[in-house]
């Protein structure tokens, strides 16, 4: 990223020459108030230590957070623990250098700042003894962190960690002239290097091609060391390399590898590298003229006027096949940082499109048993703090926490690991319709009742945000919630509502069902949709919240367009309700389920394309009947419409977990069909709802049951 000042300089000359002083001033004083420092990881690390070494709190949680809003939001949940790890340990450094530099009102100041968001914490508890202990260095609880071995790894972590992702997020169009000028340059090589080629072989008198010595393409670069071009961006000074040459090798596990920022950026979308054709390297087909002998040559029967004209037809279609051959080898594409070697291009991809029934042989039937082991169950645990049917469970972002309510209105905030452990608990009006974590963080979970009303819950500070319903917003009066949506930029939630079974002889007719658009900040409705009658049960929106796809109580599937509102595209997708849909990581497919006991695929770009339909297992989407006025099976039994998602992604888009009578079922997702991989079990009743969490390394899957029972399910995925 050295090449952005550059690129500034770039900016300023051509402002200079339009004549937009203006503007030329407004980026002067853009850039003195940077605070990326131009992406160079050196000033970055450079600027958190000043902030520490001059006590200076504020600036070092406001150039953290800058940096949390800007770059770490973006990055896949897989790193999103390592971000929070670094936080905490920089952080710690504060604490350590105003007790190295002996600066006791600072610690007092700094627990007193920092005490309501660090005190539900675990990792700080026994950091609030601090202040009050004496000897702290030589403590065994802190020794560690006034060592100088884990100063220098702290530094030199955080140093990679900027490093390999700022060279990793995409770049706009402007910026990215370097790569493109290496690609045009390279290219450039290659064409030469083809013109010497072709040239050395038309105008060759020999019979045959053995004798030809023509050099051939060199050859991909080797694999260089992770942060070898990371050293590269800065000259660093004797102790720095002293410290980078004694703890850089002692770094290989620190970072989790992510399968995003191990792809490279190819037209605006993720590739994996590419790999030669195995057609590529095949021989050319052997012409009419020529029978291959005994040694393998070809032996030519010609006549003399024949010669010259066949022997330059077989030496141009040589030189296209070593062509094709040599093109192949020579785009390899470089794997990035943060991915092993071995990792992408080795194993089969997981995309939803399989191997093609034509195409199948031994190799796919073995391909086929190891996808049938892709998962081991290694664990259950049971969460049963829930006395009546559980509507949802559902994982933050990160997996960390859980968030299931009940249709009691009891919802329930618990860690999943290492045991099912309660972290806060609430009570709201009514049966839970929706639980929606906010997508930029682990803090807010919004929630909904069936008698319209909706809360905003913090979960580190254990308190109601804010909270609306049908007294304090209109369009909510006698409705009732069936589900929520929040944005990606978390400044708006999209809520359908439909309205409530009313005793006979009311005078005043309900409203329709509609989609309501709720501005988060203001807490008014922005704007209102209807759907010709239709009840929107699931919807899901796309990466930048401009599409909704709806799932419809008609068995249609519908796409709004939020910036109109406007349906564009709609179709029946099955026969009855359609209960939940999802989008496929790349957003290309959409998945639902219906009340027909069906899971679809359809596709996004040709919509109302099928592209597989597989009957599921028995009560996959229902009926669930519980049973109310007397307990058991001797009371009446009642209709229970389901809420939560009934079915939940893998994150890679090649499995799907759905509910069953007895326990969570996972299945790989095939070209045309499902094929069941494995059985979870784990319930003594019919589950209702799922969710699946795969970002951690032992992913883990929870499955809530009609009696209020929560399993946990820890899983290895090999």
């Amino acid at each position: 990223m050295s090449h952005i000042q550059y690129l500034d300089e770039l900016v300023k000359e051509y402002l200079l020459f339009r004549g937009f002083s203006f503007t030329l001033r407004s980026l002067d004083s853009d850039l003195k108030a940077d605070k990326d420092k131009g992406f160079r990881v050196d000033r970055l690390v450079d600027q958190v230590l000043t902030h520490i070494q001059t006590y200076d709190l504020t600036g070092l949680r406001e150039l953290w957070g800058h940096l949390d809003r800007r770059i770490f939001t973006r990055l896949p949940h897989t790193l999103l623990p390592c971000v929070r790890k670094l936080e905490t340990s920089i952080l710690r450094l504060y604490i350590v250098n105003i007790v190295q530099t002996n600066k006791p009102e600072k610690l007092t100041e700094f627990f007193e700042r920092m005490a309501p968001e660090l005190q539900s914490q675990a990792e700080w508890r026994e950091w609030f003894i601090l202040p009050y202990l004496k000897g702290v260095e030589e403590n065994p609880s802190f020794a560690m962190y006034f060592t100088r071995h884990w100063q220098d790894t702290l530094l030199v972590s955080l140093h990679n960690f900027l490093a390999v992702v700022f060279q990793s997020i995409e770049l706009p169009t402007l910026a990215s002239y370097r790569d493109e000028s290496s690609k045009i340059a390279h290219l450039q090589e290659e064409n030469e290097l083809l013109r010497a080629r072709l040239a050395a072989l038309t105008t060759c008198d020999q019979p045959t091609l053995e004798h030809l010595t023509v050099p051939d393409p060199p050859p991909p670069p080797h694999l260089m060391d992770d942060f070898y071009n990371i050293a590269q961006e800065a000259p660093a000074s004797d102790s720095q390399l002293k410290s980078l040459k004694t703890i850089l090798f002692g770094l290989g596990g620190g970072l989790p590898t992510s399968p995003i920022l191990g792809r490279r950026s190819v037209g605006g979308t993720f590739s994996a590298s590419p790999q030669p054709s195995p057609s590529a390297a095949q021989p050319p087909a052997t012409s009419n003229h020529g029978v291959s002998g005994g040694s393998g040559h070809p032996v030519v029967r010609r006549t003399a006027s024949q010669a010259p004209a066949e022997e330059r037809k077989r030496t141009r279609s040589s030189s296209v096949a070593g062509t094709s051959l040599n093109r192949g080898a020579g785009e390899h594409v470089p794997v990035k940082r943060l991915v092993q070697p071995n990792s992408a291009a080795s194993r089969p991809s997981r995309s939803p499109t399989k191997i093609r029934p034509h195409e199948e042989g031994p190799s796919s039937k073995s391909d086929s048993a190891n996808d049938k082991s892709s998962f081991l169950l290694l664990g259950q645990d049971e969460y049963t703090e829930h006395r009546s049917v559980v509507t949802h469970a559902v994982f933050n972002p990160s997996g960390t926490l859980v968030a299931s309510a009940d249709t009691d209105g009891v919802v329930k905030l618990w860690s999943p690991s290492p045991s099912p452990k309660t972290h806060s608990s609430l009570m709201v009006k009514s049966a839970v319709t929706a639980v929606e974590w906010l997508p930029r963080g682990e803090r807010f979970v919004l929630l909904a009742t069936k008698t319209a009303s909706l809360r905003l819950f913090d979960t580190r500070d254990k308190k109601t945000v804010w909270d609306i319903g049908p007294d304090t917003c209109s369009v909510l009066k006698d409705q009732r919630i069936m589900g929520v949506r929040v944005s990606p930029g978390e400044t708006s939630a999209i809520i359908s509502v439909a309205p409530r079974v009313r005793p006979q002889g009311t005078a005043t007719p309900p409203a329709p069902p509609a989609l309501h658009t709720l501005d988060m900040k203001s807490l008014k409705v922005e704007s209102s949709y209807r759907l010709d009658e239709g009840v929107v049960n699931g919807c899901i929106m796309n990466h930048n919240g401009g599409l909704l796809v709806c799932g419809c109580n008609d068995g249609s599937v519908r796409i709004i367009d939020l910036r109109c509102p406007d349906v564009i595209a709609s179709w029946p997708a099955h026969q009855g309700e359609v209960f939940t849909v999802r989008l496929s990581p790349q957003e290309n497919n959409i998945y639902t389920i219906g009340s027909d006991n069906r899971f679809a695929c359809w596709s996004m770009a040709q919509t109302g394309a099928r592209i597989m339909d597989h009957v599921l297992h028995e009560r996959a989407a229902g009926p669930f009947l519980v049973g109310v006025g007397g307990g058991g099976t001797s009371g009446r039994s009642v209709l229970l419409r389901p809420y939560g998602p009934l079915f939940a992604l893998h994150q890679e888009g090649d499995h799907v977990l759905t509910c069953s009578p007895s326990g969570p079922i996972f299945y790989r997702i095939g070209e045309s069909s499902l094929e069941q991989v494995l059985t979870a079990g784990g319930h003594k009743s019919p589950v209702v709802t799922v969710d699946w969490c795969s970002t951690l390394q032992c992913g883990l899957s929870v499955s809530a049951s009609l009696d209020g029972t929560v399993t946990v399910s820890t899983l290895m995925h090999q």
